[in-house]
């Protein structure tokens, strides 16, 4: 199946595609919605799925101006579990932003080939040195060995398209590479975020990486990943004769941590900064 012209690639899709292809054919090229749930049991994979996202949205809230003293008193009613979040935040949230820009929920597209590769930033800041950080708010129960965060799809994708795509915050003129920082904060783990300071050759690297990619899922097949285990999350198992019933939440990856998603099926292009092709 070919990919149409206008394909927007996100780290989502990207890293779907290398967990199994056949995954992201249902996803995004079928574009089948979920036939099955993601893990078991379903009421609490809900309830986390759902504190990830008001946790979110009380940051966002916060970024963009409201008082802490209102928000706070809007978890009067709220579960401990994000009213802990909340003050964790407040207390070991990155210092430099107490002097940035500040630009949450912030969307931006990048050229990639012959397609578009989008990144949702839950925060870029803009500091007054000249650095850009972006921050990625996490609530995951786990959280991954470094090593495995270096590797992933989203350390990747989000400096590059910033790197592309950011010349808007930086007064008209390209970011440098070198500017430019990922921090991975963790609601569980507050004292010890993750930090990946990008350069130009890592530029040049993800770049290759990327184009690459994007060249094996246009000549895909989209098979079935050999192993097994990615199924027991994957809620397309069906569809493939992989199972009937979801793996429990407790071994759910961190990278399928249930928050709110890119979803490129469903995008206002207008509401997109983006770099002229």
């Amino acid at each position: 199946m070919p990919l149409p012209q206008s394909f927007p690639f996100s780290q989502s899709s990207l890293h779907d595609f290398e967990t199994c292809p056949r995954r992201f054919k249902l996803r995004y090229l079928d574009r089948l919605r979920w036939p099955a749930v993601e893990a078991e049991p379903i009421v609490e994979a809900e309830r986390l799925a759902r504190l990830g996202q008001d946790f979110h949205r009380l940051v966002q809230q916060h970024l963009i101006g409201l008082e802490v003293e209102t928000l706070t008193a809007y978890l009067t009613s709220a579960e401990d579990e994000l009213r802990t979040w909340w003050q964790r935040y407040l207390a070991h949230r990155p210092e430099a932003l107490a002097t940035a820009t500040l630009h949450p929920e912030l969307t931006l597209s990048a050229p990639l080939r012959d397609y578009r590769l989008l990144a949702r930033f839950d925060l870029l800041a803009v500091l007054p040195d000249g650095q850009f950080l972006i921050i990625d708010w996490k609530t995951s129960r786990q959280k991954p060995q470094r090593e495995h965060l270096a590797r992933r799809v989203q350390t990747r994708v989000y400096p590059y398209v910033l790197a592309q795509a950011g010349a808007a915050f930086n007064q008209g003129q390209p970011i440098d590479p070198a500017a430019i920082k990922m921090i991975y904060w963790y609601a569980q783990f507050p004292d010890a975020p993750e930090q990946f300071d990008y350069s130009a050759q890592l530029f040049q690297r993800d770049e290759q990486f990327l184009s690459q990619l994007v060249e094996q899922i246009k000549h895909s097949d989209f098979p079935l990943v050999e192993s097994h285990q990615p199924c027991h999350h994957c809620v397309y198992r069906s569809y493939c004769n992989r199972g009937d019933s979801a793996g429990p939440l407790t071994e759910l990856p961190p990278e399928a941590e249930p928050e709110a998603e890119l979803d490129v099926l469903a995008l206002d292009w207008e509401q997109i900064a983006e770099i002229q092709f």
